[in-house]
């Protein structure tokens, strides 16, 4: 199958939930609407022209977005093949609204959700009680796609950090057995000068749940789950098993991962032609003097910069 052309579009600063480790948990600018439908419109048939035929929508949370339908009718009008959306989909218990979005196009829906257990969703997230609309959401967003009306199964985006981290095996499990989710992203947790005072509670090392990944990988190998890793060094991968660690980086780190062709940020203040991964290397990440001999230095993530500052280099060494 030839591969798509695949655009995501940062819709700007709206959410219904306040992240302890989001970048914008603490933002002034938290209450802007989304950027204008017109505007966004627009965009979408300029994408369409440069032959873009995958589009997805983040950055805060699009559940929220007023016409959202009308936005996904755009994309089907404009003969996308993909459309994607990552969301908390708390608004997604209605199956009458989530319904009416798949049948104006959807096709690909991403749930951000760090753990199976109340009480340290309600911590992450800063909402209470509200785990339960997520359980509700995703049953209703499986149950379109076996009515055959989703055409992609559910995935879902996981941030690991020092709150969930101990029950991460006991979450994965929970959403591939109980939930029937076999696609499911793990995310390293990243830290900013905005959540500062967060910092203490969330932080982990690597090496502090390199057990954990083994399991991980145990698992997604026994049970057939597709999990995938994002911002976790090869060096670190090396560490977990070093007989079979070009198969895991393969799989785990780079086979699955998503393929990102250009994104576009709507956000007023954004400089034109603003990049958002040479930014993430190049402003928030950092590389190491001894890392420039490793095999992996082109394909490496690096490091962000929070981490530099709480554990510095001591964990990494360069693969031969």
């Amino acid at each position: 199958m030839e591969k798509l052309k695949h655009i995501e579009i940062n819709i700007w600063k709206a959410c219904n939930n306040r992240c302890r480790f989001c970048m914008t948990a603490k933002s002034v600018l938290w209450n802007i609407k989304f950027v204008w439908i017109d505007i966004l419109k627009e965009k979408i048939k300029n994408y369409a022209e440069k032959w873009y035929n995958s589009i997805g929508f983040l950055w805060w949370d699009i559940s929220i977005y007023p016409k959202l339908d009308e936005v996904m009718a755009t994309c089907k009008n404009n003969w996308f093949v993909s459309v994607n959306i990552i969301s908390n989909w708390m608004k997604f218990d209605d199956i009458n609204f989530i319904e009416k979005l798949v049948k104006s196009w959807l096709t690909r829906i991403n749930i951000s959700i760090h753990s199976h257990l109340q009480i340290i969703e309600d911590y992450l997230t800063q909402v209470e009680w509200w785990l339960d609309r997520k359980l509700k959401a995703i049953d209703n967003i499986n149950l379109l796609y076996n009515r055959w009306l989703l055409i992609s199964p559910l995935s879902i985006n996981i941030v690991l950090n020092q709150k969930n981290y101990k029950t991460i095996i006991e979450t994965v499990l929970f959403y591939r057995f109980k939930k029937w989710i076999n696609d499911i992203r793990i995310n390293f947790v990243w830290l900013n000068d905005d959540v500062r005072e967060e910092w203490d509670g969330l932080k982990i090392m690597y090496t502090e749940v390199l057990l954990y990944f083994k399991k991980l990988i145990y698992l997604s190998n026994k049970y057939n789950i597709r999990i995938t890793f994002d911002s976790i060094p090869p060096c670190i991968f090396y560490k977990i098993d070093k007989n079979n660690y070009k198969y895991n980086i393969k799989k785990f780190l780079w086979e699955n991962q998503d393929h990102i062709d250009e994104i576009d940020d709507t956000s007023p203040d954004v400089v034109e032609n603003f990049n958002w991964q040479d930014y993430k290397k190049n402003v928030l990440k950092i590389k190491y003097n001894k890392c420039k001999s490793c095999n992996y230095i082109n394909n490496c993530q690096w490091i962000r910069k929070w981490y530099d500052e709480v554990y510095w280099d001591t964990e990494f060494t360069p693969i031969n």
